[in-house]
């Protein structure tokens, strides 16, 4: 009687670990030139799952002999999510034949699509944003943070912001954008330290005209505006070249992506 109460429990947990293991499935080929897995850029092109935002790939699994099983995974908020998807026998062969009936997908076909799949590459986006960039982040909650990126580690953006250090998880982030390359227009400098220069100068000369200061405070006061105005062009210089670059949006989300793409 205890020999049959000790093999109870391993049997009943037998049972149940069989039928699941079984609902798993044989992987099948959706055709011979997609392969096992149906991936991004197929997607869009075959329009396999058209309705799915932010797809990442998709298998299909044979469960019985008229259930096949098409796993679905999916991005969200740079989470990767999987959903399922049942087609009876008749509706999986009939999928096969409209795709084989399709050209096969093309490389130049493939990068065409590979621009608008921006949220499979988030990770490598954000570590090639250079640090010391401005950027404006857009948070889940609807606000806007702008600042200086300091750094990405961990799948956090660490921000500089007038007032504070700001630590932004991407699984918050909505859109990003940033300027991948700054440009330099070095023949410009003289004309902005210059300009500045002499900015800083005619102001602090309306300050003598108001105050009447002596002769030498006169040129003190003068020698201080053009140095600060050789300051100011400096730092106007580095905003201008910071926003005369082209600047590149970047959405987390699928309601982001079509404001984007718009």
């Amino acid at each position: 009687m205890n020999h049959w109460k000790n093999l109870f429990k391993p049997l009943l947990i037998l049972g149940l670990i069989f039928p699941l293991i079984g609902q798993q499935g044989e992987v099948v080929p959706l055709t011979k030139h997609v392969g096992y897995t149906l991936d991004a850029e197929e997607n869009q092109y075959y329009e396999v799952f058209p309705e799915i935002s932010n797809f990442e790939s998709a298998q299909f699994f044979e469960i019985n002999n008229n259930r096949i099983e098409a796993r679905i995974s999916f991005v969200e908020y740079t989470r990767i999510k999987v959903s399922r998807r049942a087609y009876t026998q008749k509706e999986f062969i009939d999928l096969q034949i409209r795709l084989n009936q399709m050209p096969e997908i093309t490389d130049k076909i493939r990068e065409s699509f590979r621009k608008n799949l921006t949220y499979l590459r988030t990770e490598e986006i954000l570590e090639n944003i250079q640090t010391g960039q401005y950027v404006s982040v857009k948070h889940r909650n609807g606000k806007w943070v702008r600042g200086t990126l300091l750094s990405y580690q961990k799948e956090r953006l660490l921000l500089q912001t007038p007032f504070a250090i700001k630590q932004i998880p991407i699984s918050k982030m909505e859109q990003i954008n940033y300027r991948e390359k700054i440009i330099q227009r070095p023949e410009w400098k003289m004309h902005f330290y210059g300009l500045a220069a002499v900015l800083g100068f005619g102001l602090m000369e309306s300050w003598n005209r108001q105050t009447q200061p002596a002769w030498g405070q006169q040129w003190h006061n003068r020698f201080l505006g053009a140095i600060f105005g050789l300051i100011a062009g400096a730092e106007v210089y580095d905003t201008s070249m910071i926003l005369l670059s082209k600047k590149n949006q970047f959405g987390l989300t699928p309601a982001e992506l079509d404001k984007i793409n718009r």
